[in-house]
């Protein structure tokens, strides 16, 4: 795990994330489709196959993906219809677990080869079907709204310093626009 401290400083969004995120855009769009071109965009920056942002309601403990992009046709993008209630086999994961204790991302170049205190392997493949991963819990007043999980399908991936920072910024810059999407669900 890396902290925000431990990242090189003088790195810079790409300016198609920082205006998804600021919103100055030249056309009007909903949060949603902003969230929803953030995912494309993402998945461009990390050069990722699939990224997907999973939201959670600290209230309700219920949790949906709410916007994924996907790069490949033959794999499932894991948008979710309907919040459903956090299950045991989402509690008991080793990365939910970590993201419950914890802000800091952790990133898992090789399910395969990954630590098990980590990564549960049989569900990691059989849910998810990744083969690397970044997990970055999105925080803010202290308490765990979402996780931003990019990730590469057959192959590992080496996350490298840039894609570290890219992580940190996001999961910051995420919170304020999580907070009003979790506001508009709820009326």
């Amino acid at each position: 795990m890396i902290g925000m401290r431990d990242i090189q400083t003088d790195l810079q969004l790409p300016a198609i994330l920082e205006n998804l995120i600021t919103g100055e855009l030249s056309f009007e769009q909903s949060l949603d489709e902003r969230l929803t071109a953030l995912m494309q965009a993402l998945c461009w920056v990390w050069r990722c196959e699939r990224c997907f942002l999973c939201l959670r309601d600290p209230e309700t403990s219920l949790t949906r993906i709410t916007h994924s992009h996907c790069n490949r046709p033959d794999r499932d993008s894991l948008l979710e219809p309907n919040w459903t209630l956090e299950d045991e086999a989402i509690l008991s994961d080793p990365l939910m677990v970590l993201a419950f204790q914890s802000p800091e991302a952790v990133y898992i170049e090789d399910v395969e080869t990954a630590d098990p205190s980590l990564i549960n392997l049989a569900y990691e493949q059989q849910v998810f079907k990744s083969r690397a991963l970044i997990h970055a819990p999105i925080y803010t007043q202290g308490r765990l709204y979402g996780i931003l999980e990019p990730c590469m399908f057959d192959q590992p991936k080496t996350w490298t310093e840039r894609d570290r920072w890219v992580t940190v910024q996001m999961q910051m810059q995420l919170a304020p626009l999580v907070l009003q999407y979790l506001e508009h669900q709820r009326r």
